[in-house]
């Protein structure tokens, strides 16, 4: 084989390895972008999913929706309670007033004959912010005045009209702020979605 045929064989070799090279190159770097994007998105999801940090004993001011009375509340009633004031949290988030919730009556007592006052126990549940609950702790109960001395009197001198007197009633007025706390640590949602509309 003549010398320049040889070196024409060469010359293609080189050019088909040169090929090969870039096109193996050209493979890797896809594959890094890939991998790349991949990773980016993985960190992205992860950062929507750990949404925003509600820490236990978060502090809220909640406004009673509904007049509650222990004349016509039983036990298990449950009641629409609101976010009465804004909160800020610890990363600079700022929960706005107008969150819904709930709260139950646990125990609910008409007054009675011989002075036997009301009494009317409420717990606070949840706030619901989007689709996430925060639950609450607090505990608010109220008790009648104690006429017991007063009627005693009365059962003595008047005996007839003892059974019509009765206790005190106990309410819970609308618009009544209670103060709840967080109950535990809870993720919400990133960005956090609005109060519904018409509240507050």
């Amino acid at each position: 084989m003549r010398e320049p045929e040889i070196l024409d064989i060469i010359a293609g070799r080189n050019e088909g390895l040169a090929l090969a090279s870039r096109h193996n190159l050209g493979g890797s770097m896809k594959l890094m972008i890939s991998t790349a994007l991949g990773v980016a998105g993985v960190l992205f999801a992860s950062a929507a999913f750990a949404g925003v940090k509600v820490p236990e004993g978060t502090e809220f001011q909640i406004r009673v929706e509904e007049a509650l009375s222990s004349s016509t509340a039983h036990e298990g009633d449950r009641f629409t309670v609101s976010l009465d004031d804004d909160v800020k949290l610890s990363d600079g988030t700022v929960l706005r007033a107008g969150y819904r919730g709930l709260g139950e009556v646990v125990e609910a007592r008409d007054n009675g004959i011989l002075g036997k006052n009301g009494k009317l126990n409420v717990r606070l549940l949840y706030l619901k912010v989007g689709d996430d609950r925060i639950k609450l702790r607090a505990n608010k109960g109220a008790k009648g005045e104690t006429r017991v001395g007063a009627t005693v009197a009365t059962v003595i001198l008047f005996w007839p009209a003892a059974p019509f007197i009765k206790g005190k009633d106990v309410s819970i007025k609308k618009g009544t702020i209670m103060t709840a706390y967080a109950d535990q640590d809870v993720d919400i949602a990133s960005p956090v979605p609005p109060p519904p509309e018409g509240a507050n």
